[in-house]
């Protein structure tokens, strides 16, 4: 999936509105916009040491000595190929990806993107992304990464034992995918989660942020940011191996190595398992700069690694097994990028030039897409919903809807069409009183109400709940609707949704317990029935005494766990549901008849 909108209006990183400038500021010189901002390790906490670099400057231009904006790219491909000063990579890395993404934009500008000059606009539309994401900025810290097509197991290997990441470099890291995927609208590019740690080790995460936003304005140039594409690159590498060697592809393609599952190392880990740290910031630094073209390069000159010879040799049991053999030769003491680059890019007339070219790769990009349609699996995403957010008010404190996880896990049971919806506290024990009296009179003017509960079983304690479809109001007969649901958030969060009998046979008797979605009397409050005359979940009318067995049609265990159907009550807060689009309550108007008394 593209994009939801890639902002292409550059400000000028010197424009300052004396509108919105505080009194007495001062504004940097024009000098001092023009100095490229400094590398920072957001990921380990690293210092970055300054190094001398003759070819860089500490301000634009980027390239020093260029006649003109195509000279000034060759010089700077050198450069990159040489390796980057540590200090200067976040600047030049920016820089470079706003070059190759925006050719109609002149190198001045482009060049800018590095600068001091740029921090504030960078900044502030990074603020602006996690604003649009965590409402409530407590969300920030507990969040949950989207692994973007990774798998949610490879992700967490990812951060706890490839790198192993710390926790505030985690959290950087987080909420970088977070803001790529809600914001930018990325559902599935597993490269970007290695990419976005390795840019963090040098930026802070609003220039990780803005770079792969660049990154994303022209798809064929940096990464797939689709399955479609994603597919397609692995089939034009498969492609490309055969046409470079024969002897190659018969022994990957035997192993499994040129499937797309047997290509993760390569394009799912952008190379982290393959080559060493430094090797892997090398190439990075080419890279940005070159695309596509430098990624297919070193893919397909890796396997040049193994020779003719060596092949013969090897017993591969699967794709795992053949990447270890070049995992063999990229490891050894001595291999360094710098030297595998004459493989990369051999001389004119030395070496037949086998790799493509970028309008070549795009061709067999472009080609490919169709045999990418026709055979990816189907995606299923395996990063936990966006929590609810909820309305900040220091009279009403919320206690059992805090923690992240909870919010997301009622985000996911949620009906789609209240999924972004946030939580507004409308009922609270430590509020409003034990009181069923005082529920009923903060809740029965929204249809749509969500109440939490703390069950308390001896030295255990679970918080469970219930979805209502309509308003709670006392009411001498059942009512509600198959909306209706059953859910325990913690420990073992789980969903209890209510289905009809599919059986087939008329029995009256049992479709009347079936149908007990809410019950609502003077002296309790119940979700769901059985023939025995117990509920799925019920609370007497003091909130003190509450228990939970399995209901007709729920089919729930008892919620606060196995053999746990009688509870004491702890605390009890009901939620109506705000729109986030236009800050409307759901089903305010809707109200269902307050029949008491008949």
């Amino acid at each position: 999936m593209r994009g939801a909108y890639c902002y292409r209006r550059r400000v000028p990183p010197s424009f300052h509105t004396t509108a919105c400038r505080p009194r007495n500021q001062v504004l940097p010189t024009m000098s001092e916009n023009s100095k490229f901002v400094q590398s920072q390790d957001s990921i380990f906490g690293l210092d970055i040491t300054k190094e001398k670099c003759g070819w860089f400057g500490d301000r634009t231009p980027l390239v020093l000595g260029a006649k003109n904006d195509k000279q000034s790219l060759k010089r700077l491909k050198q450069k990159c190929h040489l390796g980057l000063p540590p200090h200067l990579r976040c600047a030049v890395w920016i820089s470079s990806v706003a070059r190759a993404a925006n050719p109609q934009l002149p190198v001045t500008e482009t060049d800018a993107y590095g600068t001091i000059g740029n921090k504030k606009s960078i900044e502030s539309r990074w603020e602006f992304a996690l604003n649009a994401v965590f409402p409530n900025p407590a969300d920030r810290d507990d969040a949950v990464a989207p692994d973007l097509g990774l798998t949610q197991e490879v992700l967490n290997q990812l951060i706890h034992n490839d790198y192993p990441i710390p926790e505030e470099g985690a959290k950087q890291l987080t909420l970088v995918l977070c803001a790529l995927q809600q914001v930018v609208g990325i559902e599935y590019s597993p490269t970007i989660p290695d990419i976005a740690t390795l840019l963090l080790t040098h930026m802070p995460a609003s220039y990780a942020y803005a770079t792969i936003r660049e990154m994303i304005n022209d798809t064929s140039q940096f990464i797939p940011v689709s399955q479609k594409e994603y597919y397609s690159w692995c089939k034009s590498y498969e492609f490309y191996v055969q046409k470079q060697s024969s002897a190659h592809y018969k022994v990957m393609e035997s192993c499994g190595a040129l499937k797309p599952e047997g290509l993760d190392p390569i394009f799912k880990r952008f190379f982290t398992s393959m080559l060493k740290r430094k090797d892997v910031l090398h190439f990075m630094d080419i890279y940005l700069v070159e695309g596509c073209k430098a990624y297919f390069r070193l893919a397909l000159s890796l396997i040049k690694l193994i020779s003719k010879k060596e092949l013969k040799a090897l017993t591969l049991t699967d794709s795992e097994s053949w990447w270890n053999e070049i995992r063999k030769k990229t490891f050894h003491p001595d291999f360094t990028l710098a030297k595998h680059l004459a493989l990369m890019y051999p001389k004119a007339g030395k070496v037949v030039k086998l790799y493509p070219n970028r309008k070549m790769l795009r061709r067999a990009l472009k080609y490919h897409e169709k045999w990418a349609a026709d055979n990816m699996p189907i995606y299923v995403d395996e990063t936990p919903p966006k929590p609810m957010g909820y309305i900040i008010s220091d009279d009403k404190p919320i206690t059992l809807a805090k923690p992240t996880i909870f919010r997301s896990n009622l985000a996911k049971w949620l009906p789609v069409s209240l999924k972004t919806t946030k939580l507004d506290l409308i009922y609270s024990t430590e509020i409003h009183g034990r009181s069923l009296a005082a529920f009923y009179n903060q809740c029965n003017r929204y249809k749509n109400t969500i109440v939490l509960i703390e069950a308390i079983v001896g030295s255990t304690t679970a918080t469970i709940g219930m979805f209502a479809s309509h308003a709670w109001n006392v009411n001498p007969a059942s009512y509600g609707d198959g909306e209706c649901f059953l859910f325990r958030v913690d420990p073992d969060p789980k969903c209890f949704n209510w289905t009809p009998d599919f059986s087939g046979i008329d029995d009256f008797e049992s479709q009347a317990i079936r149908e007990q979605y809410m019950v609502a009397k003077s002296d309790f409050l119940a979700m769901g029935a059985n023939a025995e005359g117990t509920n799925g979940i019920r609370l007497d009318q003091d909130f003190i005494n509450g228990e939970s067995y399995s209901a007709l049609g729920f089919d729930n265990e008892p919620l606060p766990g196995l053999d746990r159907n009688k509870f004491d009550i702890g605390v009890v807060e009901a939620y109506r549901l705000i729109r986030e689009v236009d800050g409307s309550v759901v089903g305010e108007e809707e109200k269902v008849w307050d029949l008491n008394g008949l």
